[in-house]
């Protein structure tokens, strides 16, 4: 359950920012700011599951990020209970690979029958600068992966069925995209809430779950000149843990179904 947005920034350096909100039950509790690791070769910064250990995203100093979302749709199976391992302890396997490319290769050499369905984000920085973003979906019973051309992205996740949030990405497109300040757009579509329906919102909220935390990490190339120790890239995560809100009603599936029909948000 997340939303996970990824833009250009615009500078000499060039680079990307890479937004994730956490949905998650009322009950779990909240996470662990993130941290830096030391990896084979460099290091790499992620906050951890409280619960189950893990992560949710991470990004290295080589200029890879990883972000990690639930897949949920009724066709779709978790591995039985006692075979099931947390899909938080995928990403920290694959932070140290040098790019996007080699961190799905590397997910594509491992066995995942232990988890239940999920899509991986990978975003790297391209030879222009630009953001290169491929997406490993994993349904429980095949591994696919695709490469986006487009140098924006939006994908969201809901446990009540992805289909429920679909909605979320036409309006990143309408409020983000086409911004004349794209990072300030970024930061208001994570918070960002339809009258009416929380639950199928960015900043979701409903009777069991809600938006958690809200995850930055913006990756640009490290200024020359570079010693022989320093890093290619320079990485700055922020983690914003948010207050509890109080339950709210779920909207009836009824009056859901007549706000899309009619276009009302």
């Amino acid at each position: 359950m997340c939303t996970v947005t990824v833009i250009p920034l615009a500078s000499g350096r060039r680079g990307y920012r890479l937004v994730t909100s956490r949905d998650e039950l009322r009950t779990r509790p909240q996470g662990e700011p993130p941290q830096w690791h030391s990896l084979r070769d460099g290091k790499a910064v992620w906050p951890t599951d409280s619960l189950a250990g893990g992560t949710w995203v991470a990004a290295s100093d080589r200029g890879l990020t990883l972000a990690i979302l639930n897949m949920t749709a009724p066709h779709l199976k978790a591995p039985p209970t006692h075979k099931a391992r947390t899909r938080g302890e995928i990403i920290p396997k694959l932070i140290h690979h040098r790019d996007c490319g080699a961190a799905v290769a590397g997910l594509g050499e491992r066995s995942l029958d232990c988890y239940a369905p999920f899509r991986l984000v990978a975003v790297c920085s391209r030879m222009d600068g630009l953001p290169r973003i491929l997406e490993a979906r994993w349904d429980g019973d095949r591994l696919a992966t695709v490469e986006h051309r487009d140098t924006w992205g939006c994908f969201a996740s809901s446990g009540l069925g992805d289909e429920l949030v679909a909605d979320r990405i036409g309006l990143f497109e309408a409020m983000v995209r086409p911004a004349a300040d794209p990072v300030s757009a970024q930061d208001e579509f994570h918070y960002h809430r339809w009258d009416g329906r929380p639950e199928a919102s960015v900043l979701m909220c409903r009777g069991d779950a809600r938006t958690v935390s809200i995850t930055t990490i913006a990756v640009r190339r490290a200024e020359p000149p570079l010693s022989a120790v320093d890093a290619p890239f320079e990485v700055k995560p922020f983690y914003m843990p948010l207050p509890e809100e109080p339950p709210v009603v779920e909207v009836r599936a009824r009056d859901r179904e007549a706000g899309r029909a009619t276009g009302r948000r």
